[in-house]
């Protein structure tokens, strides 16, 4: 899939986490061959410069122009005012967020609790990897058996409650059409 001819549709804003698990998943191509997917100089840097699981795949695709990285250039803050609870987040959901303040992409993905929280309680809308893998099936992108594989893979993999084990297998189509590539 190395020079699949990528869609110039959604912009996603990935962070560390949903990145890390993506790729041990096997879906990261895939997602970079669906969305533009942009991520904060610092999730990039904690991703390659710990050498973290992905950090090869992710500089690839960042050779290969399929992945942009981005500074974050405005302070920490919505509306101009501080915000503590987003001053609370690791620095790279911070970032991630703050990418999305200033118009960097469409919506974000996340699978940190903490960002996630953040999303709902500010209406940024935000999917995390069981739900992006859920697009890319209803897309037809995935396969049905490379989405139940996958899926499994990737709840092994995060720490998802049961609420949002649920929500990831039962939420309406209708409710993932904004998200979709």
């Amino acid at each position: 899939m190395n020079q699949q001819k990528r869609q110039q549709g959604k912009t996603i804003l990935l962070d560390a986490s949903s990145a890390i698990l993506l790729a041990k998943a096997g879906f990261h191509e895939i997602v970079a061959a669906s969305y533009v997917i942009v991520m904060s100089d610092s999730v990039f840097a904690e991703i390659t410069g710990n050498g973290l699981f992905g950090s090869r795949e992710y500089e690839r695709l960042k050779q290969e122009k399929q992945l942009q990285v981005l500074p974050v250039l405005s302070p920490p803050s919505l509306n101009g005012t501080a915000s503590p609870p987003m001053q609370r987040l690791d620095r790279g959901e911070r970032d991630t967020l703050i990418l999305f303040h200033e118009g960097r992409g469409d919506f974000v993905v996340t699978d940190d609790g903490a960002a996630a929280r953040f999303c709902l309680s500010n209406r940024i809308p935000f999917v995390n990897s069981l739900l992006l893998l859920r697009l890319l099936h209803r897309c037809g992108i995935v396969g049905d058996g490379s989405y139940e594989t996958g899926f499994q893979f990737l709840l092994a993999l995060g720490r998802y409650s049961i609420r949002v084990r649920e929500y990831a297998r039962s939420c309406s189509d209708s409710e993932l059409l904004f998200f979709l590539p």
